[in-house]
């Protein structure tokens, strides 16, 4: 066969798809005609684009336009997939989703078409990207119509292609129409003055004339060969004539002549392309063989398509996640007890890092993300170098970032799209909403686009302004087929980003600035980052609680912390609830703790109406079980302004949160206001040098007390997270005090140095506002007397003994000579503490206080129902118990008397758990009397060489007698109200180790704070729950832990001087025994009628309180 033979068959064979297409055009005519479809975009006119299905390869990629169905048939789709998809048919390639002219196929590398045109420019530029080095050469098609080409993101994909050279063939189909609209000489290629330019952004033009194009069909041929071997781009204007309307909702005989639609049946491609072929030498028979045949197979695939399946609605438009990533899998966050530990930032780069190095097909894409710059806030920093050609800056272009990225995605490639701010999102909004999140609805799961896109978000920095400092989630949570994620932290920062590799699925991960450079332990990770991942869809409890859910995403998390910590202060126990995953969310977590609290607040950056905060609230209210108070705390509907004092006004504060709160709880809320600065004084703060910037090291101090300096002049020298700077005086004034040093490293907002202001200055103000919280108690309710359940019960005074050892300050000091006795007071509080003596053990030693209680009020063992014995060091063994050893050696005293007995170990809260067992058991057995022993052998556990603990313990055991209520005639006073409570830790803070050649371990300033709060929130909850006022109660007995924290407390719940007991002085600290001692020291001298409050903290952590009230 010669060559002119093989071209008449090539041609032969594209003559039957132009008229099976033309065919297919008019049966779905017919079809809209009689109502079976309802519409159709003809291609009548542009069948001559058949002809570059010819010299297409199996390899090549086809982004095709919505008249491109000559193409798609010659490329091998079939006509029954035509007739589907106008019948919305679930065998169509989009189930019946898209409109008539959606069409695609994987096999054939036909890729999804949508309605919005000129949205396949840039992600064929993307495929393009993809696959331009492939070593069979492939090409992308990307056809477009005339009015098409005015799109912007047309016009990016014209400089995106030439500038990194690649082989994408735009073919224009130009049939001088936009509907109604006339393009020639109002494009690119039709210049007003009717000029026809030869090239485009360098690339160059070629005319085709589409109407007959068996005549031009080697100068495509030619093009789509040096293309092969070019790897370049090049513009094809394929002249057609529209022959139909528009569409069939469309009559082009109102704005065309009838002379016009006379003359353009002429330029008809198929009796143009049949003539050719006669005038070659074809037998009008062969043809109109061809015809027929043709004409029955069309009809053939309308009548199967007739009987295709009705499709099912779909109720979502992801691809199903993993089971390994479904919000009930197991998450990890990272190892909290590694000593290197890595921000945000760092946590972030990570993660790129490893699945740069693991998976082939992940890549990066963005501005400034190449080094030296590795991104504005260096989350790249070094990527690019270590992995050149897939870290890769972009042109200052997001739809171009976009679009690419989504072209990527589709030829499998792993593509993260960095967009700089959130707030830039806009010009690559319409790529995101149309074409990344539609493609796996639309295509019916044939199409997947993982894009991941990255981008910084949100505010409280100063330097921000309306376009740095926005988060905009509500936008992105809007839009199906979309996971929108935005962590707080750097554990879930790592966990999440890793999820969103792995979900197969387009993601918006959106990471607060502020946050990247945060170094506390629980805004860090461990180096294992790789390991680490979170659920999509699950939120995180940050702290458990009770009183009031807060829930809060991002940069308002930390806000929800701090006004939790206020509310603790008033014994309001709060749930805050770290959404991470904005969409979806985890309703499921939220409806649980709202049902527990009756309260919600959500706070959120993004603007009020329409926010998620509304929708979740709406979502909480409609499923919730009881009846919820809420409250929204977010960013009003305006705009982040750059002044730092208006931004922290407009965006969600602590202040905001806490006065929310107050307004659900019905607490009263006052705030002192005070000036920072004394007069006549400045305290210059340490700035940043971005808003990233949490902590920056202090390089050099150019300024000594004393010195005079004027506005402008250089106070420090500086390094930050992401470049050098400087700090310069923002007053004149005399250095009076410096609070840094050389090399230190400084946090962001405390002061760096005190100015005094020049005589007649005027003073700068910098106001704070300290909450002052307290709760308002009915008067009437007051008074009321609690309603107990079933039966009270009593509490006769406990009995106590310690050990026969007195050890003094004095003594313990010869293992620290540097110090004194009156530096141990002044630490502890404590002077002397008792010790077991070498021939004593903690069993006897219980054993005979529970002789001496039982003696105290004239029982036996025989009158005891119950034995509960509270000790963090029980001797000899972990099993049997303590209780069971002391029952036993009661035993030889008053002979076998077989009752519960158990241990109870809650740390130094363990007497007023044990308090809690003894009511419960007691309040439904008004007959029976409970034993409740505390033992706690301390010093065996102690080393003498720490000077953190060296100090602090003794040894000593209790027993009380706890009556139910036919022996009230017993009890010194009656029990009103006990509250418990646990808030875990892993043992960092305090812990005993099992080992008993271990020592007790604990981080005094984490304890100190811990214990004051806690002690001061239970103390706060126990009376809530009583319904009596804090300042009612006539004296406190906190355990004995540390003299500091006793007057801390007493502070903190603004109590009289001298209501908090203490008699640490003499017995140190003896755990759960601290409690009943100071009670044995003190019950029986307190009046009838008067109400003494227990309250307790220990490791665990544990803690509790309890009410009394006297006889």
């Amino acid at each position: 066969m010669n060559a002119t033979t093989a071209n008449l068959d090539m041609l032969i064979n594209c003559y039957q798809k132009m008229y099976s297409i033309r065919q297919i055009d008019n049966t779905e005519a017919e079809m809209v005609n009689s109502g079976t479809a309802n519409f159709l975009a003809s291609s009548k006119g542009h069948e001559g684009a058949a002809i570059f299905a010819e010299y297409l390869k199996p390899q090549d990629w086809l982004h095709c336009h919505y008249r491109d169905k000559p193409l798609m048939h010659a490329r091998g789709m079939e006509a029954k997939m035509f007739f589907y998809s106008s019948l919305c048919k679930a065998e169509g390639a989009s189930n019946g989703r898209q409109m008539v002219i959606g069409v695609s196929e994987r096999k054939l590398n036909i890729v999804s078409i949508i309605t919005p045109v000129g949205n396949q420019a840039l992600p064929a530029v993307g495929i393009a990207q993809s696959v331009k080095d492939d070593a069979d050469n492939p090409i992308v098609y990307c056809g477009m119509g005339d009015g098409t080409t005015q799109q912007g993101e047309v016009l990016e994909a014209f400089a995106e292609a030439k500038r990194r050279t690649l082989p994408v063939l735009f073919v224009v189909q130009d049939n001088d129409y936009a509907i109604s609209t006339q393009t020639k000489g109002n494009t690119f290629f039709s210049l007003p003055d009717h000029s026809q330019p030869n090239e485009f952004y360098d690339i160059p033009i070629t005319y085709i004339d589409g109407t007959n194009p068996f005549a031009s069909h080697e100068k495509v041929g030619k093009i789509i060969s040096d293309m092969r071997q070019n790897r370049a781009p090049h513009i094809i204007v394929f002249k057609v004539e529209r022959l139909n309307s528009h569409s069939n909702a469309d009559d082009h005989r109102i704005y065309r002549s009838r002379d016009e639609l006379t003359n353009i049946a002429h330029n008809d491609p198929v009796l143009l392309s049949r003539q050719f072929l006669l005038n070659a030498g074809v037998k009008e028979s062969f043809l109109q063989e061809i015809e027929a045949k043709t004409s029955q197979a069309v009809r053939e695939a309308m009548e199967l398509a007739l009987k295709g399946t009705t499709p099912k609605a779909s109720f979502d438009a992801e691809a199903p996640l993993p089971e390994h990533l479904l919000p009930t899998a197991p998450e990890y966050r990272g190892d909290f007890s590694q000593e290197t530990r890595l921000g945000m930032g760092a946590a972030m780069r990570e993660v790129f890092r490893q699945r740069l190095l693991n998976d082939d097909r992940v890549c990066l894409l963005g501005e400034d993300i190449e080094d030296d710059k590795g991104d504005v806030f260096g989350v790249t920093k070094g990527l690019s170098t270590q992995f050149p050609g897939r870290v890769v800056n972009s042109p200052l272009a997001e739809a171009t970032i976009m679009g690419v990225s989504i072209g990527m995605a589709l030829t499998g490639k792993r593509p993260v799209a960095f967009i700089q701010f959130a707030d830039f999102m806009p010009p690559a909004y319409n790529l995101l909403f149309t074409e990344l999140a539609t493609m796996y609805w639309r295509s019916n799961g044939d199409w997947e686009c993982p894009v991941i896109v990255f981008a910084a978000c949100g505010g409280y920095r100063p330097g921000l302004g309306p376009f740095h400092a926005q988060t905009n989630e509500g936008t992105f949570a809007h839009i199906p087929g979309i996971d929108v994620y935005m962590p707080s932290n750097a554990a879930d920062a790592a966990g999440m980003l890793n999820a969103a590799f792995e979900s197969n699925r387009p993601s918006v991960f959106l990471y607060p600035k502020k946050l990247l450079n945060n170094a506390s332990i629980a805004d860090t990770t461990s180096t294992d980052v790789e390991k680490q991942i979170i659920p999509v869809g699950k939120a995180r409890i940050v702290k458990a609680g009770s009183d009031i859910t807060f829930v809060g995403w991002g940069n308002t998390v930390s806000l929800c912390q701090e006004a939790a910590e206020t509310l603790e202060t008033v014994g309001i126990d709060s749930e805050i609830i770290d959404l991470r995953t904005i969409k979806p969310y985890d309703l499921a977590t939220v409806l649980a703790s709202v049902e527990k609290t009756g309260h919600l607040i959500v706070t959120h950056e993004d603007n009020h109406t329409c926010g998620v905060g509304g929708d979740l609230i709406a979502s909480v209210v409609e499923h919730a079980k009881r009846a919820v108070k809420v409250k929204r705390i977010t960013r009003a509907d305006t705009y982040v302004p750059c002044n730092f004092d208006n931004q922290m006004e407009v965006l969600p504060s602590y202040e905001r949160i806490l006065t929310g709160a107050a307004e659900l709880l019905d607490l009263s809320l006052e705030w002192e206001i005070k000036n920072h600065n004394d007069a006549g004084f400045y305290n210059v703060e340490v700035i940043g040098a971005s808003p990233s910037d949490e902590s920056v090291l202090i390089t050099e101090l150019h300024v000594k007390v004393g010195d005079e300096i004027k506005v402008g002049d250089k106070l420090v020298d500086l390094e930050a997270s992401k470049s050098a700077g400087e700090i310069l005086s923002p007053s004149n004034g005399t250095i009076e005090e410096i609070y840094v040093e050389e090399s230190q490293r400084a946090t962001v907002g405390e002061n760096l140095l005190k100015l005094r202001l020049p005589a007649g200055a005027q003073d700068k103000q910098k106001i704070q506002k300290r909450p002052i919280l307290t709760r308002k108690i009915q008067q009437e309710i007051a008074k009321q007397n609690k309603q107990h359940s079933i039966y009270p019960v009593g509490i006769s005074t406990p009995s106590f003994r310690t050990g026969s050892r007195l050890v003094t300050n004095d003594e313990l000091l010869q293992n620290f000579p540097e110090h004194t006795s009156r530096d141990i007071i002044d630490r502890t509080g404590i002077e002397s503490r008792f010790w077991l003596a070498d021939h004593e053990n903690i069993v006897d030693l219980a054993t005979d206080v529970a002789k001496d209680a039982l003696t105290r009020g004239n029982l036996k063992l025989s009158d005891i129902d119950m034995l509960i014995c509270t000790t963090t060091t029980p001797d000899q063994y972990i099993s049997p118990s303590m209780a069971c050893l002391i029952l036993e050696r009661l035993y030889q005293t008053y002979g076998e008397h077989n009752v519960p007995a158990y241990d109870i170990n809650a740390a130094c809260s363990g007497y007023l758990y044990g308090l809690q067992s003894a009511r419960d058991y007691l309040q439904t057995r008004p007959n029976k009397r409970v034993l409740l022993i505390s033992a706690e052998y301390m010093t065996k556990r102690m080393d003498q060489k720490d000077f953190d603990t060296a100090f602090l313990f003794g040894d000593a055991a209790t027993a009380t007698i706890i009556n139910g209520d036919q022996h009230q005639a017993d009890s010194k006073a009656i029990i009103d109200e006990i509250s418990l409570t646990a808030i875990a830790e892993n043992g960092d803070v305090l812990n005993i180790p099992t080992d008993e050649s271990k020592f007790t371990q604990l981080q005094g300033k984490k304890l100190f704070t811990f214990a004051v709060k806690t002690m001061s929130m239970i103390m706060h909850k126990c009376c809530q729950q009583a319904n009596i006022a804090l300042n009612t109660v006539d004296l406190v007995i906190p355990h004995q832990a540390n003299q500091r924290i006793s007057n801390a407390v007493e502070k903190r719940l603004k109590m009289h001087s001298g209501t908090l007991y203490s008699n640490i002085t003499r017995f140190g600290n003896t755990s759960s025994c601290t409690i009943p001692i100071a009670l044995g020291e003190t019950l029986d001298a307190q009046a009838t009628d008067k109400t003494v409050a227990l309250c307790a903290f220990g490791s665990g952590f544990t803690a509790a309180a309890a009410l009394l009230r006297t006889k």
